[in-house]
């Protein structure tokens, strides 16, 4: 594996290394969890076998909206805005 260096200042790198130790990581691994995860190179099928039809839509639902004095007011000005409760 191939290393490379980065210039800190001393400020920049004696917060990251407070930063670090206060997590239980060196300076490294404390940058290494803050990058984004690297994207899966499953294709998407794959990734969502087993969670095609685990809901079924077509049932009702089984909650009922719980009126309140604040939902119905807020209700009320989205129906002006044209947008209707389900």
């Amino acid at each position: 594996m191939l290393e490379h260096q980065i210039s800190l200042s001393e400020e920049v790198y004696n917060a990251l290394l407070a930063v670090a130790q206060r997590s239980g990581m060196t300076p490294a691994d404390w940058i290494a969890s803050k990058l984004p995860e690297k994207e899966s190179d499953r294709p998407l099928p794959e990734l969502l076998s087993g969670l095609v039809g685990a809901i079924d839509s077509q049932q009702a639902p089984r909650h009922q909206y719980e009126k309140t004095a604040f939902g119905e007011m807020i209700a009320a000005k989205l129906a002006k805005q044209g947008i209707r409760r389900p």
